[in-house]
C-alpha cells in the first residue's frame, strides 16, 4: 500500500515504525517504498506471518498413522503395533519380550525392545535373577545367614535378632527372664541380670536359645 506524506506527497511512510506488531509470530518487518514486507520465521507464512504452515501436507507418516501438525514440525500418532518417528517400524513390545514385571519401551530408531528391569533381575529380557548373597558383603546384619530367592533374598537371623536384615536386637527383658526382683539389662543378642542385695549371683547370658531364661 502506497502511503506518501509531505507537502508534495513524495516522502515514504515507514509502516514498520508506525505498526510495531505488523508482523506476527516473530516475523521481521522490512519497510519498502509505499508498503512493507514481513520475513517469517520457519513454520509461518502469510502477509503478516499469521498462518501456520501445514507440515502434515508433505509428511511421510506410515499408512494408518495420524499426523498432528505443529509449528515447523509434525508428529505421527502410530496405530497399534507400529512405532518409530514415522510409524514405519514394528513395535517389538507387542510380543511382551520383557519378563518379571519389567517395563518395555521401543527404540524409535530401530524398533527394538528396551527392557527396564525391576530390582532383583537383570539381562536383556530381565529374566535372570540377581544373587544378592554373592554380590559382596553380607546384606544380613549381626551374622545372619543370607538365602537367595527369586528377585530378592531372605535373612535367617541369629538368636536374639529380628528384621528383614536381622537389624533389630530383640529385647529379651520383655519376657522378664530374671527372677527374685532382679533387674534385667538388655544386651546385644542377650541380657544381663543384676540381682537384689542378698542374692549375690549376677548372671549374664548370650542367647543361644531364646526359650532359655536366666534367674538369680
Amino acid at each position: 500500500m502506497f502511503s506518501p506524506i509531505g507537502q508534495f506527497c513524495t516522502e515514504d511512510v515507514d509502516e514498520c515504525q508506525l505498526m510495531p506488531n505488523a508482523c506476527q509470530n516473530g516475523g521481521t518487518c522490512h519497510n519498502i517504498y509505499g508498503a512493507y514486507q514481513c520475513v517469517c520465521v520457519n513454520g509461518w507464512t502469510g502477509d503478516d506471518c499469521g498462518e501456520n504452515i501445514d507440515d502434515c501436507a508433505n509428511a511421510a507418516c506410515y499408512e494408518g498413522a495420524f499426523c498432528h501438525d505443529r509449528v515447523a514440525s509434525f508428529f505421527c500418532e502410530c496405530p497399534h503395533g507400529r512405532t518409530g518417528l514415522l510409524c514405519h517400524l514394528d513395535d517389538a513390545c507387542i510380543s511382551n519380550p520383557c519378563q518379571k514385571g519389567s517395563n518395555c519401551d521401543t527404540n524409535p530408531v530401530n524398533g527394538k525392545a528396551i527392557c527396564t528391569c525391576p530390582l532383583g533381575y537383570f539381562g536383556a529380557a530381565c529374566d535372570q535373577d540377581v544373587d544378592e548373597c554373592s554380590l559382596g558383603g553380607n546384606p544380613c546384619e549381626h551374622g545372619g545367614k543370607c538365602l537367595n530367592t527369586k528377585g530378592s533374598f531372605q535373612c535367617k537371623c541369629q538368636p536374639g535378632f529380628s528384621g528383614a536384615r536381622c537389624e533389630h536386637d530383640i529385647n529379651e527383658c520383655l519376657s522378664n527372664p530374671c527372677q527374685n526382683e532382679a533387674t534385667c539389662l538388655d544386651q546385644i543378642g542377650g541380657f544381663h541380670c543384676i540381682c537384689m542385695p542378698g542374692n549375690t549371683h549376677t548372671h549374664t547370658q548370650l542367647i543361644t536359645d531364646i526359650s532359655i531364661s536366666s534367674s538369680c
